[in-house]
């Protein structure tokens, strides 16, 4: 069996069965990766250009509506989803250079931050690896200052008595600050 890719819908459907609004599809249609897509994303390669009728199914209840809804990439982003063909050749169709430089430019920032991220991740286990692997919470507390390679990670591992409890810190931290730049 496949594993489904999810496809944020930019606009939400009511369950003719349950009325409960359903705001995903999943399908198969793209890597095999388990991925979320929103409407603005990269799906495919910048060559794919496609239109994708896929069945709108309720997760409330579990019951396919009955509706097709079409999915629209085009240069390898999902341009959005349409009840209709005709809709979705138009949503197609509407795609023009300056709208895709402006996405092309949201899509890099976040790609920018997401590298960012998973720098952030390598770099404490690889900390994590050297507190524990080199035993240095062992050390005097004056030869540890000394490792200021440690200096963005040593308040999730200094204290900490496993590498369990560094990674729980380490996680929770994460948690705290995406909630705090949500905020703002």
């Amino acid at each position: 069996m496949g594993m489904f890719d999810t496809i944020y819908l930019d606009k939400e459907y009511t369950c003719p069965i349950c009325g409960r609004k359903i705001k995903s599809i999943q399908t198969k249609e793209f890597e095999n990766i388990l991925e979320n897509y929103y409407v603005k994303d990269c799906i495919a390669h910048s060559e794919d250009i496609r239109i994708i009728r896929d069945e709108l199914f309720c997760d409330n209840c579990l019951k396919s509506t009955g509706d097709n809804i079409y999915i629209v990439v085009n240069r390898g982003i999902l341009v959005g989803t349409a009840e209709s063909l005709e809709e979705a050749k138009k949503l197609s169709n509407d795609l023009n250079l300056e709208k895709l430089i402006l996405w092309y430019h949201d899509l890099y920032q976040r790609h920018i931050e997401e590298r960012k991220e998973k720098d952030s991740y390598r770099r404490f286990l690889d900390d994590l690896h050297e507190w524990y692997g080199e035993r240095l919470y062992e050390k005097p507390e004056d030869s540890i200052a000394k490792c200021i390679w440690l200096i963005r990670n040593l308040k999730h591992l200094k204290g900490a008595l496993n590498p369990v409890e560094s990674i729980e810190r380490f996680i929770t931290y994460k948690k705290m600050r995406d909630v705090l730049y949500e905020t703002t």
